[in-house]
Order: structure tokens, then sequence, then C-alpha cells
């Protein structure tokens, strides 16, 4: 990486001729057709007008050498990574998260917040993930028509509480589990696109309004984790050592910065409630695409399959964890539905040259993953749903990243990958599914508030449970 402090050499950076009224809108509307028309008409980098939230000076890029410098710039003071970008996201996680922290508080924030979901942390989740994922399961009839996203909705809430609080029982977590639900689903519709981006509407105009119902599930959500915080501290603080619990919650409340200093309730709750949305909805919609595309694809399930029924029984986490071809499906599903659009937005402090383009004080950097999981020079037919293609090649993190990259990257991303994996193979060992006829055809994403989705529901039926190989080789396994 080049930079220039005096005379800055470079090519100029092309501009988006489109009205930036329409850019705006086109962006909000559809995301995906936004950003192919942006690098159709300027392959690589391109300054654009898609965000009323941001600084004028706004650079779309999917160039992965560009990409691969920017990232290597996070630990330097020519590029930035602020919080305050993430402004839209404060109406969601609160301002006290680690998403709206500034760099140095983000880097110590980070810290404390990692390695719950890292190493061997992350094993003793395992067998959770497998138990919860039975429990929802397991309610299901041979016949039944399932909604994926709703079903797989259920089995990430119950993990993600379970994980963050260590509790899956009880009112405290069922009124939890249910306010979420629809706060979260308000967020996430139609409705929630124009709260989204439109402040007035989340204003309290009385009690027809959808401000006040949106204030209302916030401040009860809001109480019941303060409430959780003082039981767990109170209990913590009276019984230290046999009260160190393996979830989250107890994890944060023993952690202490370099000065001794731990979080205080505030930054406690918006830290769980990032957690509670960024571990629960993304990942129940990745793994309903992983449904929809392992049933428009009898090869690849059939291989899946295969791959599963040569596991050991009764199922363990980490060899489900280390199988070369379901990790490949996981992989794909999140290459061409990745978790986040966008990369957090980067800002130029200083004049820097990156792969032979200008860029200036004030630009306001958004890597675009979609676009870049999209490039037919990385992958091939970028369109089809190819899992092969993680087993033929490594690619770079610059070039595959479907949790972002460099200091802003997911914390939750391996614990994402884990779960999916885990809850997949416990579905396809049990379960034998067909899509409805209205879902046997191609579905394409549409925008969920922040995130993408399916643009209609993903129906799957019943047909068998319990008949498969995998089932039949769990319970000669447990005979014996």
């Amino acid at each position: 990486m080049t930079t220039i402090t005096e005379q800055q050499t470079g090519s100029e950076i092309p501009t988006l001729s489109t009205n930036k009224t329409l850019q705006t809108l086109k962006a909000i509307v559809d995301p995906i057709g936004y950003y192919r028309s942006c690098f159709e008409a300027h392959p690589g980098v391109v300054r654009v007008h898609m965000s009323p939230t941001l600084p004028a000076q706004q650079v779309l890029i999917n160039d992965p050498k560009m990409l691969k410098e920017l990232i290597a710039s996070d630990s330097g003071s020519k590029v930035q990574a602020p919080g305050s970008l993430n402004g839209l996201l404060a109406q969601v996680v609160g301002e006290e998260s680690i998403l709206m922290l500034e760099p140095q508080t983000h880097k110590s924030r980070r810290k404390l917040l990692t390695p719950p979901f890292h190493g061997e942390r992350l094993k003793v989740y395992g067998q959770l993930i497998i138990k919860l994922t039975n429990q929802v399961m397991g309610k299901i009839s041979p016949g039944e028509v399932i909604d994926a996203r709703r079903v797989m909705k259920q089995i990430t809430m119950r993990v993600i509480l379970t994980a963050v609080f260590g509790i899956c029982e009880g009112e405290r977590y069922q009124r939890l589990e249910a306010l979420m639900h629809q706060s979260l689903e308000m967020r996430s519709g139609p409705l929630g696109n124009l709260l989204l981006f439109f402040p007035l509407l989340r204003m309290d105009a009385g009690a027809w309004s959808p401000g006040r119902k949106l204030q209302t599930l916030e401040q009860d959500i809001r109480q019941l984790l303060f409430d959780q915080i003082a039981e767990r501290r109170d209990a913590i603080n009276a019984d230290p050592l046999n009260n160190q619990g393996v979830d989250v919650l107890s994890l944060l409340l023993s952690c202490r910065d370099e000065q001794g200093h731990g979080l205080s309730d505030s930054e406690l709750h918006d830290e769980l409630q990032t957690l509670l949305i960024a571990g629960h909805e993304t990942t129940a919609t990745a793994l309903t695409w992983a449904l929809y595309w392992l049933h428009r694809d009898p090869m690849v399930l059939q291989r899946v399959r295969q791959e599963l029924s040569k596991t050991e029984r009764p199922i363990d986490p980490e060899q489900i964890n280390r199988l070369p071809y379901l990790g490949a499906v996981v992989n794909e599903v999140l290459r061409i539905h990745p978790v986040a659009m966008l990369m957090f937005p980067r800002r130029v402090e200083q004049p820097i040259t990156m792969a032979g383009y200008r860029f200036k004080p004030g630009d306001v950097l958004l890597g675009c993953i979609q676009a870049l999981h999209e490039r037919d020079d990385i992958f091939p037919n970028p369109q089809c749903f190819e899992p092969e293609r993680f087993l033929a090649k490594n690619f770079n993190q610059n070039e595959f990243m479907p949790f972002g990259g460099g200091a802003r990257r997911c914390i939750g991303a391996a614990l994402a990958i884990y779960e999916m994996k885990l809850v997949l193979s416990k579905i396809l060992e049990k379960f034998t599914f067909e899509l409805c006829p209205e879902s046997d055809c191609e579905i394409k994403p549409s925008r969920r508030g922040f995130t993408l989705g399916p643009s209609k529901p993903v129906r799957l039926k019943v047909k068998e449970i319990g008949c498969c190989q995998l089932a039949a080789k769990e319970v000669a396994a447990q005979k014996e």
C-alpha cells in the first residue's frame, strides 16, 4: 500500500451519474440491484450517494486488492472505523454497543467480548446446540408443513438466549423470547424498513402508532435484561466460586479492563442486546437459505447425507465441525447470501492511494460484501449454488468475507458457523423434507431491515422422521 502525504498520485475515483435521490431509494428498496448497477457502470470502485445518514463522500468498493489494502490499514492512522458512522444501528443495539464505539474503546471492548466465542469456550456450546435443536424439531410431525425461517428462528433464539444468559426455561426466559420475537418481526418486515430509514415513524404518536408499540417492546426488553444482569451480579457477588458460569453474561460480569474496571449495567445491556439480535436473526436466515438450497439440489443434499452417515454415533460436535463438504455447503450459503451486505464503514483521515486510486480525507469507504461475492473472476457462475468451489480452492480473506474483515470483523462468526453445521446435521439426520410447490422455485432475497432474507416463505413438507440411515445408525450405537 502506498501512502502519499504531499502530492498524491493515482487515478481519480469515478462517480456514479445516477441522480442522488434515486440512488438512495434504490439502495433502500433493491440493494442488490443497486450494487450490481454501480459496478456494471464502474467496476471495482465508484463514488456513490446510497445512504442519507452517512457523509456525502461515499465510496463503494468490491475490488479484492483494494479491500485487502483497506483491511491492512485498520491498524494505521490513514483510515479509521469510527462507530459514529453506524448511526442507524444505534436505534437497535444502543449507543454503548461495541458496534457504536470509537476505535480505541472498541479495541478494548473487543478483547473482553471475543473469548466467549472462540476456542475451548466455543466447544462448550456444542451439546447445547444439539439439545435445543432436538427440542424444537421434536415438536414437528410427519406430513406437517413448516415455515423454515420460523422454525430456525426458534432454534437460534433459544441457542443465543441460553448461551448468553445460561437460562433455557422459566418465566423471564419465555417472556424475553416472546418480546424479542415481536420486536425483530416488527423491524425485519416491510414496516421495519420504513422504521429504519424514517425516524419520524419511530415517534410515539399514540396507542395506534408503530412507534408506541416499538418503544413499549424496547422498554419491556430493557427491563428484563436489567433484571437478569442484577440477579446474576448479586449471585456472583454472594458466592463467586460457585457462580462462575460459562454463559456470556457471567463471563462479561467477571471481565476487567487494564485499569480493573468492569462493564456498567448500561454497557452490559447494550452488548447483550447486540448479541441477541446479531446472534439470532442472521443465523436463522442463513439456516433458512441452507435448507432452501439443499432441497433445490438433490445431488448436494445426497452428498451431505452421505458424509454425515460416515460419522460416529452418538454425534460428536467437533467431528461434525470438521466435515469438509458440510463446511463447503455452509460457506457457499454465506457466499451467495452473506450475513452482512456491507463491511463496517471506514473513513479516510489522510490522503491515501489504494490499488492505484486516490482517496481523500472525509471519504467514507464501504466494502460491498454482496458484490464481492458475485465477482465471476473469483467465483465463476456466481449466481449458481456450487459448494464444490470451496473444496477446490482456498479463498483469501479479501475474497470471501461473509462476516466482514479487519478490526471490525464480527466476533460471533465462529459461533454462527459452528451453530449452522450442528443444526443442519441434526435436522438432516432425522428429517426428510421436500419443498412445497410454492417454494420450489427461484426465491430472491429482499431487504429485512439491516439484512437480506428470502422474499417469500420457504415452506418444507415433512416426508419422513427418524427413518433415514443416520438415525438408524445412532439407534444401533445406543443399543451397543
